[in-house]
């Protein structure tokens, strides 16, 4: 089997796995920091957190969601949060062209070593909170899968708070872009708030992938609103990179994770 291999292009610039993992340490210790804010059960104080290396910071988040992984526990902790977040997107799709004018923030990913069945096989799996919190810092709660569609709490964008958002496959016929033809597969879905408002449909996620002979590639790329602030769409490129980079090394090293 060829050895694993992620290049990941942002903005036409390669970035690579160290500049995620930079990226990540930064992102566990403001979600560390603000869970501590909201009274989470963390032991470091505010300025211990602040000097943990990176594997520990990370176990330490790990560790601080699992003590909050049922769905109401993790609500009530980010309460305040959560409303600020429900107001925010509402806001932004009045003041936005509902699914026209959507504004993408797109990552180009080249994979080697992955084959094509075993990222059909995660991405078709459940994918739940413990592995969800793994693959990135700012994934609160999962449940679901991307074929029927997931309940999850995620701050969007590395911007603003977490938002508790319904995500759900597209049976229509709307794509947000014209696909690229060498791209056979496509994933394509929309999102609403937990509450069903569906934000004019101008919240979506519009994935193209291709095998290759010795894995895959894929354009991964997600659709705001005309009216969404360019530094949420700008922080989306960096969650999804960092979202499917430690994925496919989570399974590569680890094999599936379990439901």
């Amino acid at each position: 089997m060829t050895a694993l291999k992620i290049e990941i292009t942002i903005d036409g610039t390669l970035v690579t796995q160290s500049e995620l993992a930079k990226v990540q340490e930064l992102r566990i210790k403001h979600v560390l920091q603000e869970m501590k804010a909201l009274g989470a059960d963390i032991e470091p104080s505010a300025t211990e957190i602040n000097y943990l290396p990176y594997p520990d910071a990370k176990a330490l988040l790990l560790d601080t969601k699992s003590k909050y992984a049922d769905l109401e526990a993790m609500k009530a902790l980010y309460k305040e949060p959560l409303a600020a977040a429900n107001d925010f997107w509402k806001d932004v799709a009045s003041h936005s062209d509902g699914n026209q004018n959507l504004q993408e923030g797109k990552v180009f990913m080249h994979i080697e070593g992955v084959s094509m069945p075993q990222l059909q096989q995660v991405l078709g799996s459940e994918l739940g909170s413990d592995f969800a919190a793994i693959i990135n810092p700012e994934h609160f709660y999962s449940v679901g899968d991307t074929i029927k569609g997931q309940h999850i709490i995620e701050t969007f964008g590395m911007f603003g708070e977490p938002t508790e958002m319904l995500l759900f496959p597209e049976t229509g016929d709307f794509k947000p872009v014209t696909p690229d033809p060498s791209y056979p597969i496509q994933m394509n879905g929309y999102t609403t708030l937990a509450d069903g408002d569906d934000l004019g449909l101008g919240w979506r996620a519009f994935h193209q992938i291709r095998p290759t002979a010795t894995g895959f590639d894929a354009i991964l790329a997600a659709y705001l609103p005309s009216a969404a602030p360019i530094d949420m769409i700008n922080g989306h490129k960096w969650h999804l990179a960092i979202e499917f980079s430690e994925m496919i090394k989570y399974v590569v090293n680890n094999g599936m994770p379990k439901a």
